[in-house]
């Protein structure tokens, strides 16, 4: 049996799914098939790409899916042609592209994925008014196979010239809640400064704008903004027919987000418009981890 195989079938007893529960899944279409692959990060995996292939096959794309138990096999998959296409991280993207002589093709992102940035916020009474305060301080952050809160902001920062050996990291990467829930989320590194176990934290731009007016953030402030990279994208190898990979990006920037066949697919994404993906914002990522 396959990582593949079993990683479904994990994902059938843990969400308590019977074969029959998935009796409804359409039959599969004829002709050469795009296979994609996608971690099962939550039940709504499914959904996701159930009601994405079934629009790529209609749509003339004939695919399948394929989901894995995290990003180490998504990536190893693609490498060995298992599958086509990817949904990665930045991070999964970024070291496929460096394990496979640095060459890969960056098809698809969401409007959400494009120009995404992290933030250093401080406590107001820390004194850390600028990158060179962090002398001294503790830094909060969340996991270390985020690139938006772990390997850029520190690729930045070290441009910017912050000295590490003086800074004291608080990482939060091995915590766990009470339920063995992974606490390495922006929003814990937020919850972390706000209780006091740091002066400062890495933590994105998006949930400082949700959570900058509420009571508890207005202890905080920003000190520094990263440069915008790009976030997840659909990864395929160099060697991927160029004339599929063109007809699954258009059919992914041409999905309707009104449309009753997608709708789910892009409200679970949290999308509202596909993208064609550029290796442009994943340039500072794949120098981070190639001067390591």
């Amino acid at each position: 049996m396959n990582a593949a195989v079993r990683a479904v079938g994990a994902v059938v007893v843990a969400w308590g799914l019977s074969p029959a529960a998935l009796a409804d899944e359409p039959v599969r279409p004829a002709g050469r098939v795009t296979r994609i692959g996608a971690v099962a990060y939550s039940p709504a995996a499914v959904t996701i790409f159930q009601g994405m292939t079934r629009y790529l096959s209609g749509g003339g794309l004939p695919a399948d899916y394929v989901l894995y138990s995290n990003y180490d096999s998504l990536v190893a998959a693609l490498a060995r042609g298992e599958i086509d296409i990817a949904w990665n991280t930045p991070l999964a993207h970024a070291k496929f592209h460096v394990q496979n002589q640095c060459a890969s093709q960056t098809l698809v992102m969401r409007d959400v994925d494009v120009g995404v940035q992290s933030l250093l916020v401080a406590r107001a009474e820390s004194k850390i008014a600028a990158t060179g305060d962090l002398a001294g301080k503790k830094l909060v952050l969340g996991s270390s196979q985020a690139a938006e809160a772990t390997v850029l902001p520190l690729h930045y920062l070290k441009q910017a010239g912050v000295d590490f050996s003086r800074v004291q990291i608080v990482s939060l990467d091995a915590e766990v809640d009470s339920q063995g829930n992974p606490c390495a989320s922006p929003q814990h590194v937020l919850q972390a400064l706000v209780s006091g176990r740091g002066e400062a934290g890495i933590i994105t731009t998006e949930l400082w704008n949700r959570v900058k007016d509420e009571p508890a953030a207005r202890q905080l402030q920003v000190v520094w903004t990263s440069p915008p990279f790009s976030h997840c994208v659909f990864t395929a190898a160099a060697t991927f027919d160029k004339d599929r990979a063109q007809r699954f990006t258009r059919l992914m920037q041409d999905m309707d987000p009104s449309a009753s066949a997608t709708r789910d697919v892009m409200r679970l994404e949290g999308t509202k418009k596909w993208l064609a993906g550029s290796p442009d914002g994943f340039k500072d990522l794949i120098e981070a981890i190639t001067s390591k």
